[in-house]
């Protein structure tokens, strides 16, 4: 191997290592969110009364942390095998992909669930108290299962990078 083609595989490798540190850093962060919620958020806020629960959730509906955060994982997610796809490293490639198909399960039970039912919460007026014990008997068990689900295979996602990252780092 020519001095210049180690040089090249090298600078691959280390770019490589940087994106799937800097992805796991991102998963890691989203995962810390959700696992948050399912952990100490929904359970304190399941003995609090309609109003509480209600602009609670509003508040941190309102909050940028959560859209920014997923969406620069989902980039960075994508990112990985791509550049991974021409290294040779066929295992690291192999986990960035189960990182991605993990990933995609999180954004679409966010997209599908989680959304949604944020939305409702924000569409609630709260004039009512009968309306705001509506929008929480529809809202709250949902929401908490489908951020279960998505707090799971957030950490096995986390599992899946930092197996490529160890795998590509090796190289």
């Amino acid at each position: 191997m020519s001095e210049i083609t180690q040089d090249r595989t090298r600078t691959s490798a280390r770019r490589d290592t940087i994106v799937l540190g800097a992805t796991l850093l991102a998963l890691v962060l989203v995962t810390g969110l959700n696992v948050t919620f399912a952990v100490a958020v929904m359970p304190n806020l399941a003995g609090a009364d309609d109003l509480t629960f209600v602009t609670t959730l509003q508040r941190y509906n309102d909050n940028p942390v959560f859209p920014l955060s997923y969406t620069v994982a989902l980039v960075l997610v994508v990112l990985a095998p791509v550049l991974l796809w021409g290294s040779g490293d066929r295992a690291a490639l192999r986990w960035a992909l189960v990182t991605l198909a993990l990933y995609v399960v999180v954004v679409a039970v966010t997209a599908v669930v989680n959304i949604p039912l944020n939305q409702e919460v924000d569409d609630a007026g709260l004039g009512s108290a009968t309306g705001l014990a509506d929008v929480r008997d529809r809202v709250e068990d949902a929401w908490v299962a489908a951020n279960l689900v998505r707090s799971l295979v957030s950490v096995a996602a986390v599992g899946a990078v930092t197996r490529a990252l160890t795998l590509r780092a090796a190289r």
